[in-house]
C-alpha cells in the first residue's frame, strides 16, 4: 500500500490538504488555549503560599506619630485601598541619641500571608526583601521605613 495514492490521499482515505487544514486548525486552537491558560499554568505552578515575618524600621518619627503607632498595634495592612490577609503584630517606640540630639525609631513586626511568585515576595503592589523601602500602612497610620529582617514558613 503506498503512502498517497494516485488522487493524493494518505492511506487512500485523507486528502492532503484537508490534513494540512486540520493540522493548522488544532495548531491554532493550542496557541489560542496557550494564550488564555498557559500564563495562569505557569504562574500557579511557579507561586508558593507562604507566611512572611518581617520588621521594618522607621528612623526618625515623630513622638507624637511614634505613640499613635505603638498604641495600635494590631492594625491590618492595606494596599491600594484593598485589606491585606496581614496584620503588624508588634510595634516599638525606641529613643535613639547621637550628634544630632534625640529621636525616635519605630520597629514594627509584621505578619502577612501571601505568595512567593517569580522571584519576590510580594505584599499588596510592594516587594518584600531585606535592605528595601517599605511603607507600613493600614486604615490607621502610614510610615516609611526599611525592611530589616525576614522570616519566612511555607505554608504548602
Amino acid at each position: 500500500m503506498k503512502l498517497v495514492d494516485e488522487k493524493g490521499r494518505l492511506f487512500g482515505k485523507l486528502n492532503l490538504i484537508d490534513l494540512a487544514v486540520i493540522i493548522i486548525v488544532l495548531a491554532v486552537i493550542a496557541a489560542v488555549g496557550m494564550k488564555l491558560f498557559g500564563n495562569k499554568a505557569v504562574a500557579s505552578a511557579t507561586t508558593q503560599q507562604v507566611t512572611l515575618t518581617y520588621e521594618v524600621v522607621a528612623q526618625d518619627v515623630p513622638d507624637h506619630v511614634a505613640e499613635y503607632c505603638v498604641a495600635h498595634t494590631g492594625g491590618q495592612l492595606l494596599s491600594s485601598g484593598k485589606l491585606l490577609d496581614g496584620y503588624i503584630t508588634g510595634c516599638e517606640a525606641v529613643e535613639v541619641s547621637d550628634e544630632n540630639g534625640t529621636h525616635t525609631d519605630l520597629y514594627f513586626t509584621i505578619e502577612v500571608n501571601t505568595t512567593f511568585s517569580s522571584s519576590a515576595y510580594v505584599v499588596g503592589s510592594q516587594e518584600v526583601r531585606v535592605g528595601m523601602e517599605h511603607l507600613v500602612k493600614t486604615s490607621d497610620i502610614e510610615v516609611e521605613g526599611i525592611i530589616s529582617n525576614l522570616e519566612v514558613t511555607n505554608n504548602g
